[in-house]
């Protein structure tokens, strides 16, 4: 049966921390931020903020929000944060501008993280014990999923943060399903069908060189003109994606260049989002992590090491698995 809503949600709560008393339900939380404009909106916002340079000020056991607007993720970083829990921002893989970050962060505080670890529950659930495939469809969009043996994924299933533990925003916000390597590309799944996709993101690794973040580069030019001309379509066979166009231009060879044309258009990634209650807040313009989970079904690209990490998110559509006869609507709870 369907899990009640909340009265108040997580963002408009008197609380200026929204959503992250979700996580976060005792004791102080600091956000923590390599970027002294971030960290000045913040505080501004009447929350407990500390530089990157701070951190060792913090007492043990302290919850943390830790926002990277100029870093990419590495070791070192990783390695200052051990004494705490910590619920990671990867602003810089996506687009470090001021705006993107505070409408980042914003996204962040009014996240529902309970009814998305609902979702993700929900999702590992039915993709290990439903025997057809999955299928999405709905305001154009008509794609079926057939899993494969080799599943796996990246999703976080209980809402707190504990001590020691080191949590991506996008863990809760997105039930991931990715290729087992590079050479096995239809290890995990298969997709037939199109795909109408309002919003696009472009990811960049840590580990990426060059000529991985010269392509980088000219995806988020890519992405830009896109975006600006859509919605996109997107055509795949059998994992692979014939075509995408916006605005009646056909991008695909562009997009195959700035994702590394070795992997020749296989999808690397079946994300589904598990963070809908966002919708009415999400502006597609934006090249924010947070979007993603925000639509009920997204498709990735390359791998942001040897060329751009291209993300295309359906804004909205309903998903059945075949043979149950049971139709969820993209805002519908999980059940």
């Amino acid at each position: 049966m369907p899990v009640p809503r909340e009265m108040n949600p997580p963002g408009n709560s008197p609380d200026p921390w929204g959503g992250l008393r979700q996580i976060f339900p005792e004791g102080e939380i600091f956000v923590v931020t390599d970027d002294a404009e971030l960290g000045a909106h913040t505080a501004g916002l009447g929350l407990a903020t500390a530089l990157l340079g701070e951190v060792a000020e913090l007492p043990d056991g302290a919850s943390v929000v830790l926002l990277l607007r100029n870093s990419l993720v590495s070791r070192d970083i990783r390695r200052m944060f051990r004494r705490f829990g910590v619920l990671l921002v990867p602003i810089a893989s996506f687009d470090p501008a001021l705006d993107a970050a505070r409408y980042t962060f914003d996204l962040v505080r009014h996240t529902d993280y309970e009814r998305a670890c609902e979702w993700n529950r929900y999702w590992a659930r039915n993709i290990a014990g439903q025997p057809g495939p999955l299928v999405f469809t709905g305001h154009g969009t008509g794609l079926e999923c057939a899993f494969g043996d080799d599943i796996s994924a990246d999703a976080w299933m209980n809402t707190r943060i504990d001590v020691g533990k080191w949590i991506s925003v996008a863990s809760y916000c997105e039930f991931s399903l990715t290729a087992p390597s590079t050479r096995d590309w239809r290890g995990t799944f298969d997709l037939n069908g199109t795909v109408v996709a309002s919003g696009l993101l472009v990811a960049q690794d840590a580990r990426a060189r060059e000529p991985g973040a010269a392509r980088v580069r000219r995806a988020r030019r890519l992405r830009a003109e896109m975006v600006a001309r859509g919605p996109m379509t997107l055509r795949l066979r059998e994992g692979v994606l014939a075509s995408v166009e916006a605005g009646g231009v056909d991008f695909t060879d562009a997009l195959s260049e700035v994702t590394n044309p070795d992997y020749e258009l296989h999808t690397l990634e079946l994300g589904i989002g598990t963070n809908m209650s966002l919708l009415p807040r999400v502006d597609w313009t934006f090249n924010s992590q947070l979007n993603e989970g925000a639509g009920p079904v997204h498709l990735g690209f390359g791998e942001g090491i040897t060329g751009a990490h291209m993300d295309f998110i359906v804004a909205e559509c309903e998903h059945r698995f075949e043979g149950d006869g049971v139709v969820q609507q993209s805002h519908a709870q999980p059940v």
